[in-house]
């Protein structure tokens, strides 16, 4: 079983005239294009350090703005089923390649997305169960969006995190993930972010 981003990430959390003030510097947009530049890498970095990379690993646990992803598996069991993110906004299409080989599509009315907690499952309605996948490893396919609808909907906490790591990044433009960020910043960010951490399910 394996997941896929399809479209999304790499969303700006906060904009350069917010991380302006959060570092303090006034220089109106597009004054200084060199110093702008230095700042939106700072952001970009900040973000990323927030969202789950490409194959949903990393940052808080979960997609930050509207991302679509893929989920292949060998079957409709409950390991499968049970969406790998808080934050599940649609599911786009459930599709299965049959034992003869062709693929099929199950009708949308045939399941539907239930919550526990913040955890979200497809289960069968209707009297349906589940139908038989060709043996392989990628039978079934699940397409769904997770994330918060715009960067608008983003929580006001979460970007308070974003600019402190903008301000570390800013002040340390050689960094990167494989350095980690320094104890007394991650401190911060984790103060700020625990609440909505994958870890909190």
């Amino acid at each position: 079983m394996w997941l896929e981003r399809l479209t999304g990430g790499a969303v700006d959390l906060i904009t350069l005239a917010d991380a302006k003030d959060k570092l303090r510097i006034i220089s109106p947009e597009g004054e200084d294009p060199e110093l702008d530049a230095e700042i939106l890498r700072a952001i970009a970095s900040a973000s990323a350090a927030l969202d789950v990379d490409q194959d949903g690993f990393g940052g808080l646990g979960f997609p930050l703005v509207s991302q679509t992803w893929v989920r292949k598996g060998a079957c409709f069991d409950d390991q499968f089923l049970c969406l790998p993110f808080v934050r599940i906004r649609s599911v786009e299409a459930l599709s299965y390649q049959t034992e003869a080989g062709s693929v099929a599509t199950i009708p949308a009315e045939r399941y539907a997305l239930v919550g526990r907690g913040r955890l979200r499952q497809l289960v069968a309605v209707g009297g349906h169960s589940w139908p038989s996948a060709a043996d392989r490893p990628d039978a079934v396919s699940l397409e769904f969006t997770a994330g918060f609808a715009s960067v608008d909907e983003v929580p006001e906490d979460l970007k308070a995190a974003a600019r402190e790591l903008v301000k570390f990044y800013y002040d340390q433009p050689l960094a990167d993930a494989a350095k980690g960020i320094p104890e007394q910043v991650q401190r911060g960010v984790d103060r700020l972010t625990e609440r909505y951490r994958a870890f909190a399910l």
